[in-house]
């Protein structure tokens, strides 16, 4: 049996939609190096998000940074801790850096994520397929990224930055 959901079209919005569980936000971007998911959230809720980028593939064009989550559209200054792992033509590897924002990916990257917003526990993680830099095509990545803050309300899902112009869709669907 498939489960039908309500898709909302947060492509134009201007002001923060509350999506109720298992309600869907697209939003389509062309050549932009930031995105303002135009989501308000609250304690206690999950998501499932998805980043599809338009990006053409191959070994060239993408900027060699993360690409960012930064909730309630500002940078919180090396609040946020994540632990990285990936595998390339090249290479396996690890890293554990701290940022100003939740790292979600990095280069041009098609990205599935799942969002924890708990007052005492805030979190993203990731699974990634990063293209667009020569070495890194295909490129796969697990990150984890916690907001170490167990005081500040998290009221608005946020921004996504891109290192570099990117187009393509994002769909934000509220598990709990």
């Amino acid at each position: 049996m498939m489960r039908k959901f309500k898709r909302i079209d947060l492509t134009n919005a201007t002001e923060d939609y509350f999506l109720k569980v298992g309600e869907e936000a697209y939003i389509s971007f062309s050549n932009v190096t930031q995105v303002s998911l135009h989501i308000a959230t609250q304690d206690g809720t999950y998501y499932e998000m998805h980043i599809i980028a338009g990006n053409v593939g191959g070994t060239n064009g993408a900027t060699p940074a993360y690409i960012f989550l930064y909730p309630n559209n500002r940078t919180y200054s090396n609040a946020f801790y994540s632990a990285l792992m990936w595998r390339s033509e090249s290479s396996h590897n690890s890293s554990y850096v701290s940022e100003s924002g939740f790292i979600l990916a990095s280069y041009y990257s098609n990205v599935l994520a799942w969002i924890t917003n708990r007052t005492q526990y805030k979190n993203t993680r990731s699974f990634l397929d990063l293209y667009g830099y020569s070495g890194t095509y295909p490129n796969v990545r697990f990150v984890s990224s916690d907001w170490r803050d167990t005081t500040t309300e998290w009221t608005s899902l946020g921004t996504v930055v891109f290192p570099q112009s990117t187009s393509g869709e994002i769909l934000v669907r509220r598990l709990k």
